[in-house]
């Protein structure tokens, strides 16, 4: 038998406390609560204790016997996360199984990602339709920091007693653990690049890493069972003063710190780590009074069952919050989301987690047994069918057939367009949504399948629904050569992860209009780099282009024309209110607004994408000045619903329309991390540039469900209604 640890070890309330902290940031950021706007640092917190309170107990047991009980260590472990998360899985998967079917497609391979602990890395390379980022957020969304820890769980024995062996010494095998943390964080500053997703550093093991490495050097020069309570009065106030100055730097950036700094990703985070692990050490010491701060009995009751209440906040917030996030939800609605999160963490902890760790399965194990010598009450029996039916409910939500969230056509519904278009094939490489016919065959006529002439494309701009000016050419007139009159041939973009936060594509510029055709998948189509239109799509078809199909519902015309579906219903026609060129530039809202605008406002050039980003919007900018719209004109622009940017991007938009008439940033409803620092971004903006004009569509909309479809986001034809005014109205003034 092993000798067990707990001699050599002692109770350090302190930490509790400060789990609890760490806690506390975390559900008030996933809150949205003003106070914890970097609460998501409260994980780094937690990454730097596991850090030090393994690598303590393995420093123990080497310094005590000379050797790592491998398998000691990981049954201890095993016993201590796998009870409450299994049960919070199962619990979960019945749930969704009888309340929530549709999330079930995407839960099952999430739930593998979690019993397995790789949900990091399977956030990080699964690929990510656009309606999958934009449905609803995944419950087991926090599982990503569980993966990283029990990844250091599995490996660190290991290294520790190899590293032990070839460096016996405290000095060396501190330096080998600091020079780790080091290549983690420089790996972090190296792969991040302002102003894109930052789910591959935010997520990754090997970007992570520092903070548990930065505990687990913390443990080799400050070993608990080293430390003394005799110390003297000057020690215990040089403790105590850092360890508040320690304290109010944790505080202070998990106060102000915004997720989408690049300073958080260039040695910011390495910094708050480092705070952290000063202020385990303070704490870890018997002689600091500062850690009776941290004693507080409900603080200490908190962080004694921190892991389950972790587990359980982030599915009840989400199961239980409308489409729109939790921060609509009501203070009592909040408070009753958090009361059950800690009373489901607390029966958990109580008549699971705890039994087990102290012998709990071999005791129901002999419970199980005796029962055959004896008849079951009728308590027993409705326990075994109450159980048996819960497990039945899991299997069949584990196995049952179900189909795939949501596809591109949904989108093409979603915005009032023929949805036409698979979704394409990613596998092989080249750019999402770019198409090539199958090897051998022509590409078909882009003409409308029946319906109204769609959109064309700009040759220029992959992607992008060109809505015609004053000066585009008159109805049925041929698209010039070069132009294809359907989005689905000439597609692309750039890729976009998604955040745990997560950014709203993989198919990022994918775009399905009216009408539009592609041939059937074959073995020989790829996905390719792109292409002139003219090598990808042949000329249109002028037959088609007048005879609508009556069994669908056509998108708008270029012309300006539009179908029922979109029209607004009992709007007069306004008339235009500027004689200056207006171009919109715009993602999906404002693809699934383009109709109302342009009968608002003929002649109105928009440029719309489906997933563009801010950073990808200047590139647009040589083109409207060659056509003369930028000098004196007036420019809409509506990005910030897929994602963060930065103020550089930002500002290497508005810099060359310097010479318009005005600019128009419309701020954004979206319910995702960044909606936030998306509107405080563009609110600065416009407090800074006199000729930029703020649009407040979040403080407009709010308190308006009906405006939204099902994700929150895209529009309603109440709502396109309601953007449209917010426009005009700008534009007027």
């Amino acid at each position: 038998m092993p000798v067990s640890d707990k001699p050599h070890s002692r109770y350090m309330p302190g930490l509790d406390g400060l789990r609890a902290l760490a806690l506390i940031g975390v559900m008030g950021y996933h809150w949205n609560f003003g106070f914890a706007g970097g609460g998501f640092l409260g994980v780094s917190l937690f990454f730097v204790l596991s850090g030090y309170l393994i690598t303590d107990i393995l420093a123990s047991q080497w310094h005590h016997q000379r050797r790592i009980d491998l398998k000691d260590f990981w049954i201890r472990r095993f016993r201590r996360l796998l009870p409450a998360m299994l049960l919070m899985l199962f619990f979960l998967v019945v749930w969704v199984t009888l309340f929530d079917r549709s999330r079930l497609a995407t839960l099952r391979s999430e739930v593998l990602g979690a019993v397995t602990y790789i949900s990091n890395w399977q956030f990080i390379f699964q690929q990510q339709s656009y309606f999958e980022s934009f449905g609803p957020p995944s419950p087991l969304g926090h599982f990503w920091s569980l993966a990283v820890e029990e990844q250091f769980y599995l490996l660190w024995p290991l290294i520790m007693l190899a590293v032990l062996k070839l460096f016996p010494r405290r000095g060396q095998l501190f330096t080998f653990i600091a020079a780790g943390a080091a290549i983690s964080a420089l790996t972090m500053a190296v792969i991040y690049q302002p102003g894109d997703d930052p789910s591959r550093v935010y997520y990754g093991t090997d970007t992570r890493a520092f903070g548990l490495l930065i505990g687990a050097g913390l443990a080799v020069v400050w070993p608990s069972w080293k430390l003394s309570t005799h110390v003297s009065r000057a020690t215990r106030r040089r403790l105590n003063v850092t360890g508040a100055t320690a304290m109010l730097i944790i505080l202070s950036m998990m106060w102000q710190v915004d997720r989408y700094d690049s300073f958080l990703y260039q040695g910011g985070m390495f910094l708050f780590s480092l705070a952290a692990a000063v202020l385990v050490a303070v704490l870890a010491h018997p002689g600091a009074s500062i850690s009776r701060l941290l004693s507080w009995k409900p603080l200490l009751w908190i962080g004694v069952r921190s892991y389950g209440i972790y587990l359980w906040h982030y599915p009840v917030m989400i199961l239980t919050s409308p489409a729109s996030g939790a921060g609509d939800l009501s203070l009592p609605q909040v408070a009753l989301q958090i009361a059950v999160s800690v009373l489901l963490a607390a029966l958990s902890w109580k008549y699971v987690e705890e039994p087990i760790r102290h012998g709990g399965l071999k005791k129901l194990w002999f419970k199980a047994r005796s029962i055959r010598r004896r008849s079951i009450s009728l308590r027993g029996w409705v326990v075994s069918i109450s159980s048996l039916m819960l497990i039945g409910i899991f299997c069949s939500g584990m196995m049952s057939s179900v189909s795939s969230a949501r596809t591109v056509g949904d989108i093409a519904a979603m915005l009032n367009l023929d949805p036409a278009l698979e979704e394409p094939d990613q596998a092989q490489g080249g750019e999402p949504g770019t198409m090539e016919p199958p090897q051998g065959q022509t590409p078909p006529p882009v003409g409308t399948n029946g319906n109204i002439t769609p959109p064309p494309t700009d040759a220029k701009q992959p992607g992008v629904v060109k809505k015609p000016d004053s000066e585009d050419t008159p109805d049925q007139t041929p698209l010039p050569d070069g132009a294809t009159g359907s989005d689905s041939d000439n597609t692309g973009g750039n890729k976009e992860q998604d955040h745990p936060a997560g950014n709203e594509t993989d198919n990022e510029n994918e775009q399905t209009d009216a009408g539009s055709t592609i041939p059937d998948k074959t073995d020989s189509e790829k996905t390719i780099p792109d292409q002139p239109n003219e090598d990808k799509a042949g000329k249109p078809s002028e037959d088609k282009a007048d005879k609508p199909d009556p069994s669908k519902d056509a998108a708008a015309e270029t012309t300006g024309k539009e179908s029922n579906h979109t029209k607004p219903t009992n709007k007069p026609q306004n008339p235009p209110v500027s004689n200056s060129s207006i171009t919109a530039i715009g993602d999906s809202v404002m693809l699934g607004v383009s109709p109302y605008l342009e009968k608002s406002l003929p002649g109105i050039h928009i440029d719309a994408v489906i997933g563009r980003q801010m950073r990808q919007a200047d590139d647009l900018i040589p083109a409207m000045k060659t056509q003369n719209r930028v000098d004196g004109g007036i420019v809409i622009i509506g990005l910030g619903t897929n994602g963060a940017f930065t103020k550089k991007d930002l500002d290497s938009l508005l810099r060359p329309l310097d010479s318009a008439k005005q600019i128009l940033l419309i701020n954004t409803r979206v319910p995702r991390d960044w909606e936030q620092n998306v509107n405080g971004m563009l609110a600065k903006a416009a407090a800074q540039n006199p000729k930029v004009t703020l649009v407040d569509w979040y403080s407009a909309s709010k308190d308006h469900p009906e405006y939204f479809r099902s994700d929150g986001v895209h529009l309603e034809p109440e709502g396109a209604e309601a953007y449209t005014s917010m426009l005009l109205q700008a534009i007027k003034k």
